[in-house]
């Protein structure tokens, strides 16, 4: 499996279960997200399946709310993917509960994958989205 699509793998599934717990926010399909962000999401994920020790969830909602700002996303009330805006670009603990746990939930599910898929890449090349697992 290449990190590409472990990335899609764990991004669907963080995804579906914001879906089935009914959370504030469920984004779009992988398929749907702009090439800025999956590029920038695989190699996230490249990183955390080197990392010896994952993040907690606010030091992984602080880089996720840099990813996004360099993205070009801003603070609004409302998510809005055309228009950039996201109401979950401010500090952890001003986040809903739902959107706190589901960014726990994401790393438990990247500690689900590590601990089946080992953290060391069968082959390597140049880039992540070529790691195989």
């Amino acid at each position: 499996m290449t990190i590409k699509e472990l990335t899609k793998i764990l991004y669907e599934a963080t995804r579906l279960e914001a879906e089935w717990s009914h959370r504030t926010i469920v984004p779009e399909v992988w398929e749907k997200r702009d090439e800025k962000f999956r590029k920038q999401m695989i190699e996230l994920i490249g990183r955390y399946m080197k990392m010896e020790k994952l993040p907690t969830p606010e030091e992984a909602h602080n880089s996720w709310m840099e990813s996004y700002f360099k993205m070009g996303w801003k603070y609004g009330d409302v998510r809005d993917p055309v228009a950039k805006l996201h109401p979950d670009l401010v500090p952890y603990y001003d986040l809903p509960l739902d959107e706190r746990e589901k960014d726990a939930i994401f790393l438990a599910f990247v500690f689900v994958a590590k601990s089946i898929l080992g953290e060391k890449p069968q082959k390597e090349s140049d880039g992540y989205a070529d790691m195989v697992f």
